[in-house]
């Protein structure tokens, strides 16, 4: 993977839920690890259920960082990007491809 291709410094978040003093839980997402990336739409749809809500879909590409799982997010500026699947490509744990649907 080239240098030149990862151009958008993310935030990959994982969610956490730690109980506070008085034993309440606290749900809040984290940062995992800060990567730099690769964004590429893949489609965009529109549904309409109380509103109208885009949701794109994109792929996101990084170098292989080990933990990354379809249960953490990505944040890159004000947009937010749940991954929904993680492709370790050829297995070789040099690349990770991120297919993700962005949360308008």
């Amino acid at each position: 993977m080239r240098a030149g291709n990862l151009k958008y410094k993310i935030v990959i978040q994982t969610y956490n839920e730690p109980q506070d003093g008085f034993g309440e839980v606290i749900k809040e997402w984290v940062e995992f690890k800060t990567a730099y990336a690769s964004i590429t739409p893949l489609s965009a749809k529109e549904f309409y259920k109380a509103g109208v809500h885009a949701v794109a879909t994109h792929k996101v590409e990084i170098r292989y960082l080990k933990g990354v799982n379809p249960k953490m997010r990505i944040v890159y500026g004000t947009r937010v990007f749940n991954i929904t699947s993680v492709l370790n490509i050829r297995e070789a744990n040099k690349t990770l491809q991120l297919i993700c649907t962005e949360v308008v």
